[in-house]
Protein backbone atom coordinates (compact mmCIF):
# COMPACT_ATOMS: atom_id res chain seq x y z
CA UNK A 1 0.00 0.00 0.00
CA UNK A 2 2.17 2.57 0.98
CA UNK A 3 6.04 3.08 1.95
CA UNK A 4 4.97 3.20 6.05
CA UNK A 5 1.94 1.44 6.63
CA UNK A 6 1.62 -1.64 4.56
CA UNK A 7 2.69 -4.49 5.59
CA UNK A 8 3.08 -2.94 9.11
CA UNK A 9 5.12 -6.03 10.65
CA UNK A 10 8.23 -5.08 12.51
CA UNK A 11 6.77 -1.06 12.08
CA UNK A 12 7.59 1.44 14.80
CA UNK A 13 4.69 4.39 14.15
CA UNK A 14 5.27 8.17 14.92
CA UNK A 15 2.96 11.40 15.07
CA UNK A 16 1.68 12.84 11.55
CA UNK A 17 3.00 16.80 11.36
CA UNK A 18 3.01 19.05 9.06
CA UNK A 19 3.04 16.58 6.36
CA UNK A 20 5.13 14.30 7.51
CA UNK A 21 5.99 11.53 10.04
CA UNK A 22 8.24 12.99 12.38
CA UNK A 23 11.17 11.65 14.24
CA UNK A 24 10.10 9.95 17.86
CA UNK A 25 10.92 12.09 20.63
CA UNK A 26 8.28 10.79 22.74
CA UNK A 27 9.81 7.91 25.82
CA UNK A 28 6.56 6.39 26.39
CA UNK A 29 5.55 3.31 23.27
CA UNK A 30 2.56 1.86 23.30
CA UNK A 31 2.77 -1.32 22.21
CA UNK A 32 -0.63 -2.45 20.35
CA UNK A 33 -2.01 -5.90 21.00
CA UNK A 34 -4.04 -7.50 17.94
CA UNK A 35 -7.45 -8.44 20.03
CA UNK A 36 -7.57 -11.62 18.10
CA UNK A 37 -5.19 -13.40 19.52
CA UNK A 38 -3.54 -10.89 22.05
CA UNK A 39 -0.07 -10.94 20.11
CA UNK A 40 2.21 -8.33 19.94
CA UNK A 41 1.06 -5.72 16.78
CA UNK A 42 3.52 -3.29 16.59
CA UNK A 43 5.22 -0.42 18.95
CA UNK A 44 3.74 2.97 18.38
CA UNK A 45 5.20 6.39 19.95
CA UNK A 46 2.84 8.22 21.47
CA UNK A 47 3.20 12.36 20.56
CA UNK A 48 5.18 14.56 23.25
CA UNK A 49 4.40 17.64 24.68
CA UNK A 50 6.65 19.26 22.46
CA UNK A 51 5.16 17.37 19.33
CA UNK A 52 1.61 18.48 20.22
CA UNK A 53 2.63 21.91 20.09
CA UNK A 54 4.44 21.76 17.20
CA UNK A 55 1.37 20.42 15.67
CA UNK A 56 -0.77 23.13 16.91
CA UNK A 57 1.58 25.46 15.44
CA UNK A 58 1.24 23.85 11.64
CA UNK A 59 -2.47 23.55 11.99
CA UNK A 60 -2.95 26.88 13.12
CA UNK A 61 -0.03 28.16 10.48
CA UNK A 62 -3.09 28.25 7.67
CA UNK A 63 -3.89 31.52 7.52
CA UNK A 64 -7.44 33.15 6.64
CA UNK A 65 -5.81 34.59 3.40
CA UNK A 66 -4.72 30.74 2.49
CA UNK A 67 -6.59 29.21 -0.78
CA UNK A 68 -7.46 26.26 1.95
CA UNK A 69 -9.57 28.45 3.62
CA UNK A 70 -10.63 31.34 0.86
CA UNK A 71 -10.99 28.70 -2.37
CA UNK A 72 -13.76 26.66 -1.98
CA UNK A 73 -13.27 25.02 -5.01
CA UNK A 74 -9.68 23.88 -3.90
CA UNK A 75 -11.55 22.15 -1.15
CA UNK A 76 -13.90 20.29 -2.93
CA UNK A 77 -10.94 18.78 -5.30
CA UNK A 78 -8.88 18.11 -2.55
CA UNK A 79 -11.62 16.32 -0.59
CA UNK A 80 -12.40 14.33 -4.22
CA UNK A 81 -8.77 13.31 -4.24
CA UNK A 82 -8.61 12.11 -1.03
CA UNK A 83 -11.86 10.67 -1.72
CA UNK A 84 -10.61 8.62 -4.68
CA UNK A 85 -7.09 7.61 -3.22
CA UNK A 86 -8.72 5.80 -0.39
CA UNK A 87 -11.21 4.06 -2.23
CA UNK A 88 -8.02 3.19 -4.70
CA UNK A 89 -6.86 2.04 -1.25
CA UNK A 90 -9.45 -0.07 0.02
CA UNK A 91 -8.68 -3.64 0.75
CA UNK A 92 -5.00 -2.69 2.25
CA UNK A 93 -6.86 -0.19 4.75
CA UNK A 94 -9.25 -2.49 6.03
CA UNK A 95 -6.39 -5.09 6.55
CA UNK A 96 -4.98 -2.29 8.74
CA UNK A 97 -8.66 -1.53 10.61
CA UNK A 98 -9.14 -5.65 10.95
CA UNK A 99 -5.61 -6.00 12.80
CA UNK A 100 -5.63 -3.16 15.44
CA UNK A 101 -9.43 -3.65 16.31
CA UNK A 102 -9.77 -7.76 15.48
CA UNK A 103 -13.05 -7.01 13.70
CA UNK A 104 -14.01 -9.32 10.30
CA UNK A 105 -12.32 -8.06 7.00
CA UNK A 106 -15.89 -7.56 5.40
CA UNK A 107 -17.02 -5.23 8.17
CA UNK A 108 -13.89 -3.42 7.52
CA UNK A 109 -14.44 -2.84 4.53
CA UNK A 110 -18.10 -1.50 4.88
CA UNK A 111 -16.12 1.02 6.86
CA UNK A 112 -13.85 2.19 4.10
CA UNK A 113 -16.19 2.27 1.80
CA UNK A 114 -18.52 4.53 4.30
CA UNK A 115 -15.65 6.65 4.61
CA UNK A 116 -15.17 7.28 1.13
CA UNK A 117 -18.90 8.38 0.32
CA UNK A 118 -18.59 10.62 3.76
CA UNK A 119 -15.61 12.82 2.22
CA UNK A 120 -17.46 12.72 -1.32
CA UNK A 121 -20.65 13.92 0.58
CA UNK A 122 -18.78 16.59 2.16
CA UNK A 123 -17.13 17.48 -0.65
CA UNK A 124 -20.32 18.50 -2.76
CA UNK A 125 -20.82 21.35 0.30
CA UNK A 126 -17.71 23.34 -0.51
CA UNK A 127 -19.32 25.81 -2.86
CA UNK A 128 -22.41 25.45 -1.83
CA UNK A 129 -22.54 26.72 1.69
CA UNK A 130 -23.95 29.64 1.49
CA UNK A 131 -25.09 32.68 3.79
CA UNK A 132 -28.60 34.62 3.77
CA UNK A 133 -29.42 37.85 2.50
CA UNK A 134 -32.37 40.19 3.38
CA UNK A 135 -33.25 43.66 2.98
CA UNK A 136 -33.92 45.66 6.39
CA UNK A 137 -35.99 48.89 6.02
CA UNK A 138 -32.46 51.20 5.00
CA UNK A 139 -30.37 48.26 6.13
CA UNK A 140 -28.95 45.87 3.73
CA UNK A 141 -27.71 42.64 6.15
CA UNK A 142 -26.46 39.02 5.30
CA UNK A 143 -24.39 36.49 6.95
CA UNK A 144 -21.11 34.72 6.40
CA UNK A 145 -20.27 31.20 7.49
CA UNK A 146 -16.49 31.00 8.69
CA UNK A 147 -14.41 28.56 9.15
CA UNK A 148 -13.46 28.28 13.52
CA UNK A 149 -9.81 27.54 13.03
CA UNK A 150 -8.48 24.37 14.41
CA UNK A 151 -10.29 21.62 15.62
CA UNK A 152 -9.47 18.83 17.79
CA UNK A 153 -10.95 15.58 16.49
CA UNK A 154 -10.65 12.45 19.25
CA UNK A 155 -12.61 9.44 18.73
CA UNK A 156 -12.98 5.92 19.95
CA UNK A 157 -11.40 2.48 19.41
CA UNK A 158 -14.92 1.28 18.36
CA UNK A 159 -14.77 2.48 14.08
CA UNK A 160 -11.61 4.33 14.26
CA UNK A 161 -11.54 5.57 10.70
CA UNK A 162 -15.58 5.71 10.63
CA UNK A 163 -15.60 7.94 13.49
CA UNK A 164 -12.26 10.16 11.56
CA UNK A 165 -13.99 10.57 8.32
CA UNK A 166 -17.55 11.21 9.74
CA UNK A 167 -15.41 14.81 12.01
CA UNK A 168 -12.72 15.47 9.16
CA UNK A 169 -14.97 15.43 6.06
CA UNK A 170 -17.22 18.25 7.74
CA UNK A 171 -14.46 19.68 9.53
CA UNK A 172 -12.35 20.28 6.22
CA UNK A 173 -15.44 21.01 3.76
CA UNK A 174 -15.63 24.31 6.47
CA UNK A 175 -11.92 25.56 5.63
CA UNK A 176 -10.83 24.22 9.45
CA UNK A 177 -7.55 22.38 9.90
CA UNK A 178 -8.33 19.18 12.25
CA UNK A 179 -5.87 17.89 14.60
CA UNK A 180 -6.62 13.98 15.47
CA UNK A 181 -6.07 12.33 18.51
CA UNK A 182 -7.24 8.84 17.48
CA UNK A 183 -7.81 6.11 20.53
CA UNK A 184 -4.94 4.78 22.11
CA UNK A 185 -5.54 1.40 20.76
CA UNK A 186 -6.18 2.04 17.07
CA UNK A 187 -4.32 4.81 15.62
CA UNK A 188 -3.09 3.06 12.91
CA UNK A 189 -5.71 3.98 10.13
CA UNK A 190 -5.92 7.28 11.08
CA UNK A 191 -1.81 7.53 10.43
CA UNK A 192 -2.58 5.57 7.42
CA UNK A 193 -5.35 8.23 5.69
CA UNK A 194 -2.77 10.83 6.94
CA UNK A 195 -0.17 9.21 4.81
CA UNK A 196 -2.91 9.02 1.91
CA UNK A 197 -3.18 12.76 2.08
CA UNK A 198 0.38 13.70 2.06
CA UNK A 199 0.12 14.53 -1.76
CA UNK A 200 -3.03 15.63 -1.82
CA UNK A 201 -3.67 17.75 1.29
CA UNK A 202 -1.28 21.07 2.01
CA UNK A 203 1.23 20.73 4.98
CA UNK A 204 -0.40 21.48 8.70
CA UNK A 205 -4.41 20.97 7.07
CA UNK A 206 -4.63 17.27 8.57
CA UNK A 207 -1.95 16.19 11.96
CA UNK A 208 -2.50 13.23 13.44
CA UNK A 209 -1.26 12.62 17.19
CA UNK A 210 -1.19 8.87 18.69
CA UNK A 211 -1.49 9.37 22.71
CA UNK A 212 -3.57 9.45 25.92
CA UNK A 213 -5.36 11.89 28.19
CA UNK A 214 -2.07 14.15 28.10
CA UNK A 215 -2.24 14.61 24.45
CA UNK A 216 -6.27 15.16 24.87
CA UNK A 217 -6.14 17.60 26.88
CA UNK A 218 -3.39 20.05 25.66
CA UNK A 219 -5.72 19.81 22.39
CA UNK A 220 -8.96 20.79 24.70
CA UNK A 221 -6.95 23.28 25.73
CA UNK A 222 -5.30 25.20 22.47
CA UNK A 223 -7.89 24.38 19.82
CA UNK A 224 -10.81 26.68 18.61
CA UNK A 225 -13.35 23.71 19.14
CA UNK A 226 -13.54 19.88 20.07
CA UNK A 227 -15.80 16.76 18.52
CA UNK A 228 -15.44 13.89 20.35
CA UNK A 229 -16.60 10.03 20.25
CA UNK A 230 -16.55 8.15 23.19
CA UNK A 231 -17.65 6.99 26.60
CA UNK A 232 -20.24 9.87 28.99
CA UNK A 233 -17.74 10.04 31.40
CA UNK A 234 -14.70 11.21 29.59
CA UNK A 235 -17.06 13.19 27.37
CA UNK A 236 -18.45 15.15 31.36
CA UNK A 237 -14.56 15.34 31.66
CA UNK A 238 -14.41 17.29 28.72
CA UNK A 239 -17.22 19.64 29.24
CA UNK A 240 -16.45 20.47 32.34
CA UNK A 241 -11.96 20.83 30.86
CA UNK A 242 -13.75 23.19 28.27
CA UNK A 243 -16.28 25.00 30.31
CA UNK A 244 -13.55 27.92 31.18
CA UNK A 245 -12.87 28.63 27.64
CA UNK A 246 -16.91 28.06 26.78
CA UNK A 247 -14.86 26.33 23.68
CA UNK A 248 -17.72 24.84 20.87
CA UNK A 249 -18.19 21.11 21.55
CA UNK A 250 -19.48 18.16 19.89
CA UNK A 251 -19.77 15.28 22.17
CA UNK A 252 -21.14 11.62 20.62
CA UNK A 253 -21.52 9.50 23.88
CA UNK A 254 -22.53 6.29 25.34
CA UNK A 255 -26.60 4.67 24.68
CA UNK A 256 -28.42 2.01 26.09
CA UNK A 257 -30.51 2.12 22.87
CA UNK A 258 -33.89 0.54 22.89
CA UNK A 259 -36.21 -0.90 20.22
CA UNK A 260 -39.79 -2.56 19.86
CA UNK A 261 -41.32 -5.54 18.42
CA UNK A 262 -44.66 -5.27 18.18
CA UNK A 263 -47.32 -7.52 17.71
CA UNK A 264 -47.51 -7.34 13.85
CA UNK A 265 -44.28 -7.02 13.22
CA UNK A 266 -42.37 -9.44 10.29
CA UNK A 267 -40.57 -11.75 13.42
CA UNK A 268 -38.07 -13.39 10.66
CA UNK A 269 -36.56 -10.08 9.16
CA UNK A 270 -37.14 -8.65 12.55
CA UNK A 271 -34.90 -11.27 14.35
CA UNK A 272 -32.25 -10.74 11.95
CA UNK A 273 -31.97 -7.07 11.95
CA UNK A 274 -31.97 -6.92 16.07
CA UNK A 275 -29.04 -9.96 15.84
CA UNK A 276 -27.44 -7.36 13.74
CA UNK A 277 -27.80 -4.63 15.46
CA UNK A 278 -26.81 -6.14 19.02
CA UNK A 279 -24.09 -8.01 17.85
CA UNK A 280 -22.21 -6.69 14.80
CA UNK A 281 -18.64 -5.38 16.05
CA UNK A 282 -18.85 -7.26 19.06
CA UNK A 283 -21.46 -4.84 20.36
CA UNK A 284 -19.02 -2.01 20.55
CA UNK A 285 -21.43 0.27 18.93
CA UNK A 286 -22.85 3.22 20.53
CA UNK A 287 -25.98 2.42 18.49
CA UNK A 288 -25.82 -1.16 19.42
CA UNK A 289 -29.26 -2.80 20.46
CA UNK A 290 -29.11 -2.99 24.15
CA UNK A 291 -32.52 -3.57 25.20
CA UNK A 292 -35.61 -5.04 23.06
CA UNK A 293 -39.04 -4.49 24.08
CA UNK A 294 -41.52 -7.49 22.75
CA UNK A 295 -45.08 -7.66 22.75
CA UNK A 296 -46.69 -10.37 25.24
CA UNK A 297 -48.40 -12.25 22.43
CA UNK A 298 -44.98 -12.83 20.50
CA UNK A 299 -42.57 -12.58 23.38
CA UNK A 300 -41.72 -16.53 23.46
CA UNK A 301 -41.92 -17.03 19.59
CA UNK A 302 -39.47 -14.12 18.91
CA UNK A 303 -37.47 -15.21 21.68
CA UNK A 304 -36.84 -18.48 20.01
CA UNK A 305 -36.30 -16.76 16.62
CA UNK A 306 -34.13 -14.61 17.53
CA UNK A 307 -31.89 -17.15 19.80
CA UNK A 308 -31.57 -19.70 16.49
CA UNK A 309 -30.58 -16.89 14.34
CA UNK A 310 -27.80 -15.71 16.48
CA UNK A 311 -26.47 -19.68 16.88
CA UNK A 312 -26.50 -20.39 13.75
CA UNK A 313 -24.27 -17.26 13.14
CA UNK A 314 -22.59 -17.71 15.91
CA UNK A 315 -21.53 -21.36 15.20
CA UNK A 316 -20.64 -20.32 11.14
CA UNK A 317 -18.42 -17.78 12.72
CA UNK A 318 -16.38 -20.53 14.69
CA UNK A 319 -16.35 -22.82 11.63
CA UNK A 320 -14.15 -20.36 8.91
CA UNK A 321 -11.42 -21.00 11.45
CA UNK A 322 -9.56 -17.31 10.65
CA UNK A 323 -10.07 -14.20 12.94
CA UNK A 324 -9.76 -12.14 9.70
CA UNK A 325 -11.98 -14.17 7.33
CA UNK A 326 -14.07 -11.69 5.23
CA UNK A 327 -17.39 -13.68 5.96
CA UNK A 328 -17.10 -14.28 9.52
CA UNK A 329 -19.93 -12.02 11.32
CA UNK A 330 -18.42 -11.48 15.07
CA UNK A 331 -15.02 -10.77 16.24
CA UNK A 332 -13.09 -10.42 19.42
CA UNK A 333 -13.53 -7.06 21.98
CA UNK A 334 -10.94 -4.40 21.33
CA UNK A 335 -8.57 -5.69 24.66
CA UNK A 336 -8.26 -7.21 27.89
CA UNK A 337 -9.88 -4.46 29.98
CA UNK A 338 -13.18 -4.38 27.66
CA UNK A 339 -13.23 -8.18 27.86
CA UNK A 340 -13.34 -8.41 31.71
CA UNK A 341 -15.85 -5.72 31.93
CA UNK A 342 -18.49 -7.22 29.73
CA UNK A 343 -17.78 -10.61 31.44
CA UNK A 344 -18.25 -9.06 34.45
CA UNK A 345 -21.74 -8.26 33.43
CA UNK A 346 -22.79 -11.47 32.98
CA UNK A 347 -21.03 -12.83 35.78
CA UNK A 348 -22.47 -10.55 38.01
CA UNK A 349 -25.89 -10.63 36.50
CA UNK A 350 -28.46 -12.30 39.11
CA UNK A 351 -29.75 -14.39 36.23
CA UNK A 352 -28.33 -16.92 34.16
CA UNK A 353 -28.30 -16.33 30.43
CA UNK A 354 -31.16 -17.26 28.12
CA UNK A 355 -28.59 -18.10 25.35
CA UNK A 356 -24.39 -17.83 25.42
CA UNK A 357 -22.07 -20.00 23.70
CA UNK A 358 -18.83 -21.35 24.87
CA UNK A 359 -16.12 -19.02 25.33
CA UNK A 360 -13.12 -21.17 24.72
CA UNK A 361 -14.61 -22.56 21.89
CA UNK A 362 -13.63 -19.32 19.52
CA UNK A 363 -11.90 -18.55 16.23
CA UNK A 364 -9.33 -18.30 18.73
CA UNK A 365 -8.87 -18.89 22.06
CA UNK A 366 -6.33 -16.68 23.02
CA UNK A 367 -8.29 -13.79 22.17
CA UNK A 368 -10.63 -11.16 23.37
CA UNK A 369 -13.66 -12.89 22.39
CA UNK A 370 -17.07 -13.30 24.59
CA UNK A 371 -20.15 -15.09 22.64
CA UNK A 372 -23.01 -12.97 21.83
CA UNK A 373 -25.28 -13.41 25.16
CA UNK A 374 -28.93 -12.88 25.49
CA UNK A 375 -30.47 -12.50 28.63
CA UNK A 376 -34.59 -13.00 28.60
CA UNK A 377 -37.49 -11.13 31.05
CA UNK A 378 -34.81 -8.42 32.21
CA UNK A 379 -36.17 -5.66 34.60
CA UNK A 380 -36.37 -2.29 33.89
CA UNK A 381 -34.32 -1.32 36.96
CA UNK A 382 -31.44 -4.07 36.31
CA UNK A 383 -27.76 -3.26 35.95
CA UNK A 384 -28.33 -5.44 32.43
CA UNK A 385 -30.70 -2.74 31.39
CA UNK A 386 -29.46 0.38 32.58
CA UNK A 387 -25.89 0.65 32.46
CA UNK A 388 -23.69 0.56 29.19
CA UNK A 389 -22.28 -2.06 28.67
CA UNK A 390 -20.27 -1.84 25.16
CA UNK A 391 -20.50 -5.43 24.66
CA UNK A 392 -22.26 -8.55 22.62
CA UNK A 393 -24.85 -8.55 25.87
CA UNK A 394 -28.46 -7.99 24.86
CA UNK A 395 -31.67 -8.02 27.10
CA UNK A 396 -35.09 -8.96 26.69
CA UNK A 397 -37.14 -7.06 28.88
CA UNK A 398 -40.00 -8.25 30.39
CA UNK A 399 -42.72 -7.98 27.29
CA UNK A 400 -45.09 -4.93 27.00
CA UNK A 401 -48.85 -5.13 26.76
CA UNK A 402 -49.78 -1.85 24.71
CA UNK A 403 -47.24 0.36 22.73
CA UNK A 404 -47.80 3.73 24.97
CA UNK A 405 -46.06 1.13 27.77
CA UNK A 406 -43.64 0.07 25.94
CA UNK A 407 -42.49 3.66 24.67
CA UNK A 408 -42.99 5.27 28.53
CA UNK A 409 -40.14 2.03 29.02
CA UNK A 410 -37.86 2.70 26.47
CA UNK A 411 -37.96 6.97 27.91
CA UNK A 412 -36.80 5.86 31.46
CA UNK A 413 -33.36 5.25 30.79
CA UNK A 414 -30.67 8.54 30.69
CA UNK A 415 -29.54 8.13 27.53
CA UNK A 416 -31.40 8.80 24.50
CA UNK A 417 -28.87 7.95 21.23
CA UNK A 418 -30.49 5.42 18.72
CA UNK A 419 -33.84 2.84 18.59
CA UNK A 420 -35.73 1.59 17.00
CA UNK A 421 -39.64 0.41 16.04
CA UNK A 422 -41.02 -3.30 14.10
CA UNK A 423 -44.22 -2.94 12.50
CA UNK A 424 -46.06 -3.42 9.94
CA UNK A 425 -48.78 -0.48 10.95
CA UNK A 426 -47.64 2.56 9.72
CA UNK A 427 -49.60 4.41 12.46
CA UNK A 428 -47.65 3.20 15.07
CA UNK A 429 -44.44 3.03 13.50
CA UNK A 430 -44.82 7.17 13.34
CA UNK A 431 -46.13 7.41 16.56
CA UNK A 432 -43.25 5.74 18.46
CA UNK A 433 -40.80 7.39 16.08
CA UNK A 434 -42.50 10.64 17.06
CA UNK A 435 -42.46 10.03 21.15
CA UNK A 436 -39.25 8.38 21.34
CA UNK A 437 -36.44 10.59 23.02
CA UNK A 438 -33.64 9.64 20.67
CA UNK A 439 -31.61 11.23 17.99
CA UNK A 440 -32.14 8.87 15.74
CA UNK A 441 -35.27 5.92 15.37
CA UNK A 442 -34.99 3.21 12.70
CA UNK A 443 -38.21 1.63 11.28
CA UNK A 444 -38.32 -1.69 10.42
CA UNK A 445 -34.93 -1.66 9.81
CA UNK A 446 -31.43 -0.58 11.94
CA UNK A 447 -27.72 0.89 12.37
CA UNK A 448 -28.00 2.25 8.48
CA UNK A 449 -26.61 5.82 8.57
CA UNK A 450 -26.01 7.67 5.45
CA UNK A 451 -23.80 10.99 5.19
CA UNK A 452 -27.02 13.17 5.11
CA UNK A 453 -28.89 12.43 7.74
CA UNK A 454 -27.70 14.10 11.24
CA UNK A 455 -26.33 11.91 14.07
CA UNK A 456 -26.34 12.61 17.53
CA UNK A 457 -28.21 11.93 20.94
CA UNK A 458 -29.40 13.58 23.77
CA UNK A 459 -29.66 13.64 27.64
CA UNK A 460 -26.60 11.69 28.43
CA UNK A 461 -25.83 10.25 24.85
CA UNK A 462 -24.15 13.49 24.46
CA UNK A 463 -24.29 16.90 22.90
CA UNK A 464 -24.64 18.08 18.99
CA UNK A 465 -24.75 15.98 15.73
CA UNK A 466 -21.93 14.34 13.21
CA UNK A 467 -23.26 13.64 9.79
CA UNK A 468 -25.13 16.15 7.83
CA UNK A 469 -25.60 19.69 6.80
CA UNK A 470 -25.84 20.30 10.84
CA UNK A 471 -22.13 18.68 11.09
CA UNK A 472 -21.24 21.78 8.83
CA UNK A 473 -22.74 23.99 10.49
CA UNK A 474 -21.22 23.25 14.08
CA UNK A 475 -17.49 23.56 12.28
CA UNK A 476 -18.12 27.04 11.53
CA UNK A 477 -19.25 30.08 12.83
CA UNK A 478 -22.18 32.35 11.79
CA UNK A 479 -21.33 35.91 12.03
CA UNK A 480 -24.37 38.73 10.68
CA UNK A 481 -23.53 41.69 8.95
CA UNK A 482 -25.84 45.04 8.61
CA UNK A 483 -25.02 47.65 6.41
CA UNK A 484 -26.89 51.24 6.39
CA UNK A 485 -27.71 51.35 2.81
CA UNK A 486 -29.78 55.36 2.84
Amino acid sequence: MSRLLWPITGKHFSPYIHGQFVKPSSQHIRKLVNPNDRSHLVDVHEASPLQVEEALVSAKGISATSEWQTNPKYRRDRLLALALKLEQHDHDMAHIESLQTGKPLGDSLYEISDVVDCLRYYAGYCDKFYGQSQALHNMHTYTTREPLGTVALITSFNYPLLLVGWKLAPALAAGNTAIVKPAPQTPLSSLALAELATDILPPGVINVLPGGIETSQALIDKTDKTSFTGSTQVGQQIMRRAADRLLPLTLECGGKNAVIVCDDADLDTTADTVAMGAFSNAGQNCCAISRVFVHRSIYNTFLDKLASTVHSSWKATLDTAEGDNEYNQYGPLIDDKQYKRVLGYVEKSNQAPFLMGNISATTSSQGYFVPPTIFAHVDDNAPLATEEIFGPVLSVMQPFDHLDEAIQRVNQSVYGLASGVFSQDIKKAHKAARLIRAGFVWVNTYNIMPPSLPFGGRGQSGIGKDLGKSALDQFSFEKSVMMDIS
